[in-house]
C-alpha cells in the first residue's frame, strides 16, 4: 500500500480550494463564528444581532455554492455562465442573510432544517438533471451519489478519529508536563475539525471526472451485506409491527394513534434507501430477491400509507394543522406519488426520488400555500371555533371571556392554552391581537428583558386579559375542582406602605441579562422618581432620586463585597450550594435622605476567565425620611 506523500496532500488541498473556493470559505467562516460563540455567555450571544443570520448563511452556502459548482463543471457552462450562476448563489444567501431574525425561533430553526435538506438533495441531483427526462437510469448516477454518501462516512470517520486522538494528546501534555491549557481548547479543536477539515476531506473527494462514471464497476460487497443482512431485515421487522398495529385497529375498530405516522414514515425511508442502495445489481442474475422484494415493498406500503393518512387526518381534526402535521400530511401525499410512480415505472428512474422531494421541501419553506402560513391559520380558525362554540366571544373580541363564561370544560380549556402556546411559541402573538381590545404588546421595560421572560410574561397578559384559567396539558378531569371562587391579590411590584415607607417584592438581576439592562427597579411617589440601579457587574445597588437633569444618588448597597465574603469563608468550593439564614443575606444601608433594607433570598457569585459577576434576588424595605 503507497501512502499520500507531503507533497500530494499539499496538492489535494490546492486543488479543492481551486475547485470550490466558496464552499470552503463558508466552512471557515461558520468556524470562526463558532469559535466566537463559544467565548459568550447567553446574554452575550442574545444581544449580538448578526450571530444567527451569519451562521445559518454559512450553512447553507456549504451546500448551495457545492451544487453552483457542480453544475457549471457539468454542464461545462461559459465563464459568462459561471459568473452568473455565482452572482445569483450570493443573491440566494444575501436574500436569506436580509430577511433572516436575528434570534433563531421554532419556525426559522425548522425553515433552516427543511432547506439544508432540500440543497443536500440538489448536490445529489445536480449534476444528472437531464435523466429526468430519460427513460433508463445510468450506472454514473447511481455511482455519484455512491461516492457522495462514501465520503461522507469516511469525512466523519476520518474527523471523528482525529479529534479522539488530538484531544488525548492534549490531555497527556496538560497531566504530564503540567501544562495549562484552557478547557475552551478541545471545543476550539472539534470545531475546526467538524467544519474546516471536515468540508475540506469530503470535498477533495467530490467526482470530477463525470465519464469515468459511466464505466462499469464492481458493486462494493460490503455495501451489498449491509443492505441485505441488516436493512432489510429492520424493514421487515417494521413492516410486522405496522401489520399487526393495523390488524388490531381493524379488530377493534378504533382510531389509530398519531405516533404510527411517525413508524410508517420510518419504515418508509428505510425501504426506499434500502432500494437505492441495491438499485445497480437488481437485474444480475441470482438477484430476483430484489426484483421481488421491490414490487411487494410498494404493494405493502400502500395499506400503511391509508393508516398513515387516518391517522395524521384524525390529529387534524380534533387539534388543527401544526407544522409537524403539515409536514407529514405532505410526506405521506410524496409517498403516494413515489409508490404510483414506481409501480408504473418499474423501478426505474430513481433520481426523481430524490429531485421531487426537493422541489417539494422547497415548497414548504414559504409563501401561503407553505407550513408555517398554513399552520397559523389553522390554529387561528380553531381559536376562532373555540370561542363560538363555547360562546366566548362579545363583539368579536375574547376580553374577559372567563368572566363572562365561568364553566368552561377542561378540554377546551386545555386547547386555548395550548393554541396560545402555538403563537407565543413562534413569537406570533400578534395575529391574535384582532380579537382583544386590549394591547397584546409586553411594555418598553420588558423589551431587553431575556426571552424566556418575555415569553412568560406573553403567556401571562394573554390569560390575564381573557380571564380564561390557564390548563396543564396533563391535567385530568378527576383534578378538575368545579367551580371554584379564588381570589389573588393584584401583583405590585412595590407597595406604598404609608408615612415614606414602600415594600419592594422583587429585587432580581438575573444572571442571563441583557447588556446594558442595570435598572432593576423604578417607581414614583408623593416624595419624587426612585431607581434601584445594578453596577460593576451586579457588585453594587445604587438607589438613586430624580433631580433636574440627573439622577442623584442617595446610598449603596454591596451584594458583590457579602457574596465575595461567604465565598471566602463559607462555602468550601466555589460551586457549592450553601443554605444560610436570612440574618446572614440582609444588607442594609443608611443615607441622609433614605434607609433600604434588602433582604435576599438567593446570592450567586460566579468567576469565568478571571471575571467575576453577582446576581441576585429578593425584597426590599425602603424608608424615606421626613
Amino acid at each position: 500500500m503507497k501512502f499520500p506523500s507531503l507533497q500530494h496532500v499539499v496538492a489535494e488541498a490546492a486543488r479543492v480550494i481551486r475547485r470550490f473556493p466558496l464552499t470552503l470559505l463558508c466552512a471557515l467562516v461558520l468556524c470562526v463564528v463558532l469559535i466566537y460563540i463559544n467565548h459568550l455567555n447567553s446574554v452575550e450571544e442574545r444581544d449580538i444581532s448578526w450571530l444567527f443570520p451569519v451562521m445559518s448563511t454559512a450553512l447553507l452556502g456549504l451546500t448551495l455554492t457545492l451544487s453552483a459548482s457542480l453544475a457549471s463543471e457539468r454542464y461545462h457552462w461559459s465563464g459568462l455562465k459561471r459568473l452568473a450562476a455565482l452572482a445569483g448563489t450570493i443573491a440566494l444567501l444575501g436574500l436569506w442573510y436580509a430577511v433572516c431574525p436575528a434570534q433563531a425561533n421554532l419556525v426559522w430553526g425548522l425553515r433552516l432544517f427543511v432547506l439544508l435538506v432540500a440543497q443536500h438533495l440538489l448536490v445529489a441531483v445536480v449534476p444528472y438533471l437531464p435523466e429526468l427526462r430519460r427513460k433508463a437510469d445510468t450506472p454514473s448516477f447511481w455511482r455519484y451519489n455512491e461516492t457522495l454518501f462514501l465520503r461522507i462516512l469516511t469525512a466523519g470517520l476520518y474527523s471523528g478519529v482525529l479529534y479522539a486522538g488530538c484531544a488525548l494528546a492534549l490531555v497527556a501534555v496538560k497531566n504530564l508536563f503540567e501544562v495549562h491549557l484552557s478547557n475552551n481548547i478541545y471545543s476550539y479543536l472539534f470545531t475546526v475539525l467538524a467544519t474546516v477539515f471536515n468540508t475540506w476531506f469530503f470535498l477533495a473527494g467530490v467526482p470530477a471526472d463525470f465519464a469515468e462514471l459511466e464505466q462499469e464497476a464492481p458493486y462494493p460487497k460490503g455495501l451489498k451485506v449491509f443492505t441485505q443482512f441488516v436493512l432489510l431485515p429492520l424493514v421487515l421487522l417494521y413492516l410486522g409491527i405496522l401489520y399487526a398495529y393495523l390488524g388490531r385497529i381493524l379488530v377493534r375498530w378504533e382510531l389509530p394513534e398519531g405516533w404510527v405516522s411517525l413508524l410508517i414514515l420510518a419504515f418508509s425511508v428505510a425501504g426506499i434507501f434500502a432500494l437505492l442502495l441495491i438499485h445497480p445489481i437488481r437485474e444480475q442474475a441470482g438477484n430476483a430477491w430484489i426484483r421481488t422484494f421491490a414490487r411487494w415493498f410498494y404493494l405493502a406500503l400502500l395499506p400503511l400509507l391509508g393508516l398513515l393518512v387516518v391517522a395524521i387526518d384524525t390529529r387534524i381534526g380534533a387539534y388543527g394543522i401544526t407544522e409537524e402535521r403539515y409536514y407529514v400530511l405532505v410526506l405521506a401525499l410524496w409517498l403516494a406519488g413515489i409508490l404510483a410512480y414506481s409501480l408504473v415505472r418499474q423501478g426505474r428512474g430513481i433520481i426523481w426520488i430524490p429531485a421531487s422531494l426537493a422541489v417539494v421541501a422547497l415548497l414548504t419553506v414559504a409563501g401561503p400555500w407553505g407550513a408555517f402560513a398554513v399552520a397559523e391559520r389553522s390554529q387561528l380558525r380553531e381559536l376562532k371555533q373555540m370561542a363560538a362554540q363555547y360562546r366566548l366571544l362579545q363583539n368579536g373580541k375574547l376580553d374577559n371571556a372567563g368572566w363572562r363564561q365561568t364553566d368552561i370544560p377542561l378540554a377546551a380549556r386545555k386547547r386555548i392554552t395550548s393554541i396560545f402556546e402555538f403563537f407565543n411559541n413562534r413569537s406570533a402573538v400578534n395575529r391574535l391581537q384582532p380579537l382583544f381590545t386590549a394591547s397584546l404588546q409586553l411594555p418598553d421595560s420588558l423589551r431587553n428583558k431575556a426571552e424566556w421572560v418575555q415569553k412568560d410574561e406573553q403567556m401571562d397578559r394573554l390569560f390575564a386579559v381573557s380571564r380564561i384559567t390557564r390548563a396543564d396539558k396533563y391535567e385530568s378531569e378527576d383534578e378538575d375542582l368545579g367551580k371554584v371562587a379564588e381570589f389573588q391579590r393584584e401583583e405590585q411590584e412595590v407597595e406604598a406602605l404609608g408615612g415614606g415607607r414602600y415594600y419592594i417584592s422583587t429585587v432580581q438581576l438575573y444572571m442571563y441579562r441583557t447588556q446594558g439592562d442595570d435598572t432593576l427597579v423604578t417607581f414614583r411617589g408623593p416624595e419624587g422618581h426612585f431607581q434601584l440601579r445594578s453596577t460593576h457587574d451586579g457588585r453594587q445597588i445604587v438607589l438613586e432620586q430624580e433631580a433636574p437633569g440627573r439622577w442623584e444618588q442617595l446610598l449603596v448597597l454591596e451584594p458583590g463585597a457579602l457574596a465575595d465574603s461567604l465565598t471566602e469563608h463559607v462555602a468550601k468550593k466555589q460551586e457549592d450550594t450553601v443554605i444560610l439564614p436570612g440574618t446572614q443575606l440582609t444588607l442594609a444601608a443608611t443615607g441622609r435622605k433614605a434607609t433600604l433594607s434588602l433582604y435576599l433570598h438567593r446570592l450567586a457569585r460566579r468567576e469565568k476567565q478571571h471575571k467575576v459577576s453577582y446576581d441576585y434576588g429578593g425584597s426590599a424595605l425602603l424608608e424615606l425620611k421626613k
